[in-house]
């Protein structure tokens, strides 16, 4: 595979993570799956008032990410030498049509990811550094399922996610191409949004009995539509079962004492053996 031409690129501002951008219904716009030359990268936020400046032309292009207040989707707006773009859908349409008012030039064009750092490895990684939970894309067959929530439960039917868990997937509804918005809380929902207007609403049990209400990839269980039968899914769940039965276990061995219990002797040694005891104090000979 040819090596991607880099360019030289400054991260002006890191820019901030919002929990209805990133983590909400419209979390796959927010997030970009990059594959550049032989290096994988999670998927990287588009994260909001995220600035860079590109040099290109030895002309130096700012790019900042910005809210579509009528979409959810990230905008893009790039200016260079008192010139602006406006506000564009993309990055590319950003930066191509800034360097066409600059240069005339209508037959260079520049990715914008590349242009926005995507492919520098050193902005990726501030990019994600204080980033607690990364969404996971899951492709199922033609559809993209992208989890941007998860949590752990025993619940029958199941499979171990929990309340909070989150997911979406585009596909088509009555003809028309949709947004399936799948959450689990006291119970399992469905929505359906067709250019932000809500198609379908529905509640059940489990989501397979949620997906058996709707006409449609009936090849599918429902678990595997909400995402959580994927195994690098069932991987996370797990994981996340095992750390909160650690923390359980700690909980039930830690022996706390109150003022009330200062003169309750039992109480004072059994918290000497578990915290004083154990631990080697140092000693000194005058």
């Amino acid at each position: 595979m040819s090596k991607t031409k880099q360019y030289e690129v400054t991260l002006l501002a890191k820019g901030i993570i919002s929990e209805d951008l990133h983590y909400g219904i419209h979390a796959r716009n927010w997030w970009e799956p990059c594959k550049f030359a032989q290096t994988n990268f999670n998927p990287i936020p588009y994260r909001l008032f995220m600035s860079v400046n590109c040099c290109l032309n030895s002309k130096n292009f700012a790019i900042t990410i910005l809210n579509d207040e009528q979409t959810q989707n990230p905008c893009f707006r790039c200016v260079c030498d008192g010139k602006d773009s406006g506000i564009q859908a993309s990055a590319n349409a950003a930066i191509n049509n800034m360097y066409i008012q600059i240069f005339g030039n209508k037959t260079t064009k520049y990715s914008g990811l590349i242009v926005m750092g995507f492919d520098n490895e050193a902005i990726v990684r501030e990019l994600v550094a204080d980033v607690s939970f990364v969404p996971i894309f899951i492709r199922l067959d033609k559809i993209i399922i992208v989890v941007s929530k998860i949590g752990d439960s025993s619940r029958e039917g199941y499979y171990g996610a929990s309340p909070g868990y989150f997911s979406t997937l585009i596909t088509k509804y009555a003809g028309k191409q949709s947004l399936f918005v799948q959450s689990i809380e006291d119970e399992c929902s469905l929505d359906i949004y067709n250019e932000g207007v809500k198609l379908y609403h529905n509640k059940n049990t489990t989501p397979n009995k949620i997906w058996e209400t709707i006409d449609i990839h009936k090849k599918y269980d429902g678990v595997a539509l909400f995402g959580i039968t994927d195994p690098y899914i069932q991987q996370k769940l797990e994981e996340l079962n095992k750390l909160e039965k650690s923390k359980l276990e700690k909980s039930k061995n830690l022996i706390t004492c109150t003022s009330d219990n200062w003169e309750n002797i039992d109480i004072l040694n059994l918290i000497f053996e578990q915290n004083i005891k154990k631990s080697k104090i140092a000693t000194s000979t005058f």
